[in-house]
């Protein structure tokens, strides 16, 4: 008798760890899932590696969740804010107290500790121009703005004071780009037009210095400008690249880039003589403009698509392009490279340390994270998406930027998406 009983137990024990647990609480599948145990036969726990990648498992932890975590908790996914217009928004950038973003008939926006709210409803000129571009200084407390009819001014934020010079040297055309470098009051400005121009500016005794009117190109559309480390870079609707040395310090040293060189000089004037491109490497080809005493064309050879954005970080330079494309660049070896990011036309670009970040038509939103592959965000709009600023790196907010751990992208129909970067901040820092 005990022995049949014995077995009649050791048959039950077998049905139970065949069938499963039985009235298991959803917290206790919540604490397995997250310790990264195996899943059970019924699939109501699912490993962590599962997951890794932030894709949805094939069973659902519940409503609203995911990896067991409230869909509101979740931290590095894309979110729609509260946005205080219905108007397209064309950029944005990160200030010292907190983002700033430009868009249709002179909107000026700003993010505070509340939300976004409207700082300016028609521009600097109270004109309601268009507003297409916004850069900071590199404190980040003035913002330069520039857009439609030669619309052109900024905003201090300490004092919210507010300055207009639109049509400067009589320019009226629509201002595309706007590029800004060095601290408030010795700020160095470029701003680029729908004629290939390119007007360059210098701060100095708080009042802006015009410089002259120069056509880095042929004089196709100048969507984007930026400044990066070792100088000013600007692209163009035909394809083409193009590079403005940083001018050299009181100390004599020269941009970091051209010091990469293997001689020491700038390839631009060591080669002017014998190089047939007049100085241009060799990943270029001749252009049909002579070009400018400060701009030198730097690509893109056999270029396949229109570009409409530019970034230069502290290693490698990005262009945004349509058809999905972008392009990278090593200024050490001069060298591009093409690379197929996704679908639709990219609009802007940006990295900061390994990561890199684009957007484009059609609400896309990619991401490349210490790889060269791209991955397409989970995003939740449809809109096209025009404007891009990453969240700034720990090491700008202990210089002095005290601003918020959120990646932004703005757009059509006044679209405000913000992605929360905190929980990764440490890791960016440490590879940058």
């Amino acid at each position: 008798m005990i022995d049949r009983l014995d077995e009649s137990l050791d048959d039950a024990l077998a049905w139970l760890q065949r069938v499963g647990p039985t009235g298991t609480d959803e917290s206790t599948d919540e604490r397995d899932a997250g310790d990264g145990g195996s899943a059970s036969d019924s699939g109501t726990s699912i490993p962590v590696e599962a997951q890794s990648d932030g894709g949805r498992s094939d069973t659902d932890s519940g409503p609203g969740k995911r990896n067991g975590t409230p869909a509101d908790d979740e931290s590095g996914s894309w979110k729609p804010v509260d946005s205080p217009t219905s108007r397209t928004i064309h950029g944005v950038v990160h200030g010292q107290d907190g983002p700033y973003a430009c868009g249709e008939g002179g909107l000026l926006l700003h993010r505070s500790g509340e939300g976004w709210r409207v700082l300016l409803e028609r521009g600097p000129g109270v004109a309601e121009n268009t507003l297409r571009s916004i850069a900071a200084t590199d404190d980040g407390c003035r913002l330069w703005f520039a857009g439609d009819s030669g619309a052109l001014g900024y905003y201090d934020v300490a004092d919210g004071h507010l300055s207009d010079y639109s049509a400067p040297m009589e320019k009226t055309s629509t201002w595309e780009a706007i590029a800004v470098t060095g601290k408030t009051g010795e700020e160095r400005i470029r701003v680029a037009n729908g004629s290939g121009e390119v007007l360059d500016c210098t701060v100095a005794d708080g009042c802006p210095t015009w410089g002259e009117v120069v056509e880095p190109g042929g004089g196709s559309t100048i969507p984007g400008l930026t400044a990066g480390p070792d100088g000013f870079y600007a692209v163009d609707t035909s394809g083409g690249a193009y590079h403005e040395p940083r001018a050299e310090d009181s100390s004599g040293n020269a941009n970091r880039h051209e010091n990469r060189n293997r001689d020491g000089n700038t390839n631009r004037n060591d080669s002017a003589e014998s190089d047939p491109r007049d100085g241009e490497p060799a990943d270029t080809e001749p252009t049909d403009s002579e070009p400018t005493d400060e701009w030198t064309k730097i690509g893109v050879r056999n270029a396949q698509v229109d570009f409409q954005d530019i970034w230069a970080g502290e290693e490698s330079v990005f262009i945004a392009g349509a058809d999905g494309i972008a392009y990278r660049y090593d200024p050490r070896c001069e060298n591009w490279t093409p690379i197929h990011v996704g679908q639709g036309a990219l609009q802007a670009i940006r990295s900061v340390g390994p990561d890199a970040v684009a957007v484009a038509n059609g609400g896309r939103i990619y991401e490349r994270e210490e790889s060269i592959r791209w991955t397409e965000c989970e995003v939740p709009t449809e809109q096209s998406l025009l404007g891009l600023a990453l969240a700034r790196s720990s090491a700008d907010v202990e210089n002095g930027l005290a601003t918020v751990s959120v990646d932004i992208a703005v757009g059509a129909g006044g679209v405000i998406l913000e992605r929360d970067r905190r929980d990764r901040s440490s890791d960016r820092d440490r590879s940058s």
